[in-house]
């Protein structure tokens, strides 16, 4: 039966891949101009490698590189080197999860226990059901600081014994589900246990038949899953000018399912360029749809958009939509910003956009000064601000 709805779900959607020539870039001098200024704001925040797209009207309007994707090798960062993106995966896991919302295969407001052979509760409130909506809100009162935190470490407890065990207080917060917002990185990696559980395909499978493959683009949530000739960023702490993390040497690709090992990835893990991230953002700006490739319905991304405040089973302001942030007047004076950061190993990624007039800008680096105003990195402020003049 899983694997019937897994076609089903592969079938969803065209295959066509979009044209290589997708940019609409400006002439070379404009192009130039503008390199310039970001390798200025790049330089400043001694960022090792970047790469950056711009997009508007449902079209990428241009995109420029910088610095060293293997400082070791000396090799630079070109159009097509996949970043690990840390957190901004949420928001493009979230794509794929709504999908299956669509389909019928999951609800919102559901108590995600029933799709499991185990309850899933909060211990301290074992009569409200946790359900998808407040997971994608960041209301589901799951902790990171235990047996999450473990698994990105590389010990990973079965997920039944972890929300149904012995140890199950510990991962959460004694808060009623619904009632209370803390960002979970845990909740981001339950968005794969979901696929693998439901679909019968595994993590990488799933989102490449459903999400980057319609749109002609290579992503991936392990390496080894990637094509063999992708290029890979390297992952640089700039303060000690140390690697932290190099995604090549991951090799922990696991090619049948395993839900109840698989709640870490969808959270934090994708690899994939500036231009293959342009897209999603590009749908998500718009109505769900990118060149005639379908992602979602519009309005289901225009749920996705909307403040998950007292809405079906969140009780409470969570000030998010699903799985996206919402920024108003901090980012760029006037305007209200969706999307997602991600800042993990020493390095800063963000791709927010306007549905407005359907412009934005991703930014993904792989090192680089990493310090924050609000939460938001000083980094990603820097660059969307320069982007958004060109908007005018």
């Amino acid at each position: 039966m899983k694997r019937i709805v897994a076609l089903l779900l592969v079938l969803f959607l065209p295959v066509t891949a979009l044209a290589a020539d997708y940019c609409e870039c400006p002439d070379a001098a404009t192009h130039a101009e503008r390199q310039k200024n970001f390798d200025r704001v790049l330089y400043a925040y001694q960022t090792m490698g970047a790469s950056i797209a711009l997009v508007k009207d449902g079209r990428i309007i241009d995109t420029f590189q910088y610095g060293r994707a293997n400082r070791q090798d000396n090799i630079p960062v070109d159009s097509e080197t996949h970043f690990r993106i840390a957190s901004v995966t949420k928001m493009v896991s979230a794509v794929g999860v709504l999908q299956m919302v669509e389909q019928g295969i999951m609800e919102l407001d559901r108590d995600i226990g029933e799709y499991f052979w185990y309850p899933i509760r909060n211990p301290y409130y074992p009569d409200t059901p946790i359900t998808l909506r407040q997971i994608m809100s960041h209301t589901a009162t799951l902790k990171d600081d235990y047996h999450y935190e473990k698994a990105t470490h590389g010990t990973i407890e079965l997920l039944q014994h972890v929300l149904n065990g012995n140890y199950t207080r510990m991962n959460y917060y004694p808060r009623e589900p619904g009632s209370y917002e803390s960002y979970s990185n845990f909740g981001g990696g339950m968005l794969g246990v979901f696929m693998e559980q439901l679909t019968g395909l595994q993590v990488d499978e799933y989102m490449s038949h459903n999400v980057f493959e319609p749109l002609g683009i290579s992503a991936g949530y392990h390496t080894p899953c990637l094509p063999y000739d992708t290029k890979i960023a390297r992952v640089y702490n700039v303060e000690t000018t140390g690697m932290t993390l190099d995604p090549m040497s991951m090799d922990d690709c696991h090619y049948d399912t395993d839900p109840d090992r698989t709640y870490v990835h969808t959270a934090g893990a994708l690899l994939i360029s500036a231009e293959g991230l342009a897209k999603i953002i590009i749908a998500l700006a718009g109505d769900g749809s990118v060149d005639g490739v379908r992602l979602l319905a519009p309005e289901t991304v225009a749920q996705m958009r909307t403040r998950q405040d007292n809405i079906g089973s969140v009780t409470c302001d969570s000030g998010r939509g699903l799985n996206l942030n919402i920024i108003s007047n901090s980012l760029v004076r006037g305007r209200t910003l969706y999307g997602h950061q991600g800042k993990a190993y020493g390095m800063i990624c963000a791709a927010y956009f306007d549905p407005t007039d359907q412009t934005g800008v991703v930014l993904l680096t792989n090192g680089c000064d990493t310090s924050t105003v609000d939460t938001i990195a000083r980094i990603a402020r820097a660059v969307i601000s320069e982007a958004y003049t060109y908007f005018k």
